[in-house]
């Protein structure tokens, strides 16, 4: 199953623009050597993404996505900027073919469930590249609602996104030396919000492989986590702000406070994403018991 990694980044919620915020984990660098980008403290040397900073995660992706604290399984709208319906926790796409994905994953594990019978208009709709929602119409908006109710289709939601944007997070993490919690939360909203593939010119690995370039390495190889991760949110940004991905020009630099809100926790010193948890820049939503 093809997921887009670009997701929808502009929700307006009680007047804020949604985008949808000590130790080292290594041997000192080139990169200290020169200095400390962005002045946050160091990163601690702990094992990333237990169950509960996986919790945690999810509900920061509610917050970016959603303007909520925990997942809005229900969330479905028309944000009219091409991708038609976006719905569900992390903005599942109709024109794309990721809302398809999805119903087809529904389809295997509840054959008869009401999403069911919109299956080939999705496919249709995915393999023109369509935003049409006159083709689903009002109904599916219900039925969808009616989906999210069931605690299967909620888990289903919450494992594609791991599959398909964690999962590559993790990876990446591994290889770069990554150790802290809040460190896979920064690549992980990356890959979730502008892609997770070399393909994604804007994406995790390209921003990953600009930042190594620019401090001559990566945590694995001696760099201060909290260096990395501050030059990796800067590079972030300038893509945020200039994006090469086609159609996100307008909603992306207005984005900025995504990565921002990240920052902010290392700032911090929020490395292990503990609860209770505030999600600065402009959205300030505190996560008190984190929850799928």
């Amino acid at each position: 199953m093809e997921l887009t990694g670009i997701r929808r980044t502009l929700f307006v919620v009680l007047g804020a623009v949604l985008t949808v915020g000590g130790c080292t984990s290594g041997t000192a660098g080139k990169a200290d050597r020169a200095g400390q980008a962005g002045g946050t403290a160091g990163a601690p040397a702990t094992p990333a993404a237990g169950p509960a900073a996986i919790l945690m995660m999810d509900d920061i992706t509610a917050v970016f996505e959603n303007g909520a604290t925990v997942p809005r399984y229900a969330y479905i709208t028309d944000l009219h900027d091409g991708c038609g319906y976006t719905a569900g926790w992390i903005g599942f796409c109709s024109q794309s073919g990721d809302m398809l994905g999805l119903v087809k994953r529904y389809n295997a594990i509840a054959p008869h469930n009401v999403l069911a019978q919109y299956t080939a208009v999705l496919q249709r709709l995915a393999d023109s590249g369509s935003d049409d929602t006159s083709a689903l119409g009002e109904a599916f908006v219900r039925d969808w609602k009616k989906a999210a109710l069931d605690p299967a289709f909620r888990r289903l939601q919450i494992q594609v996104g791991h599959d398909t944007y964690l999962a590559p997070a993790m990876q990446l993490g591994a290889r770069e030396g990554v150790k802290s919690e809040l460190g896979l939360e920064n690549l992980y909203d990356t890959a979730l919000m502008m892609g997770q593939t070399s393909d994604d010119c804007d994406g995790m690995l390209k921003i990953a492989h600009e930042t190594d370039k620019l401090l001559g390495g990566n945590p694995a190889s001696g760099v201060n986590e909290a260096t990395w991760l501050a030059r990796f949110n800067t590079v972030r940004r300038q893509h945020m702000k200039q994006p090469c991905t086609a159609g996100r020009e307008n909603d992306w630099p207005q984005a900025v406070d995504r990565s921002q809100a990240l920052q902010e926790l290392a700032d911090r010193g929020e490395w292990d994403l503990k609860a209770p948890l505030t999600v600065g820049a402009d959205f300030e939503l505190t996560i008190s018991r984190p929850q799928d």
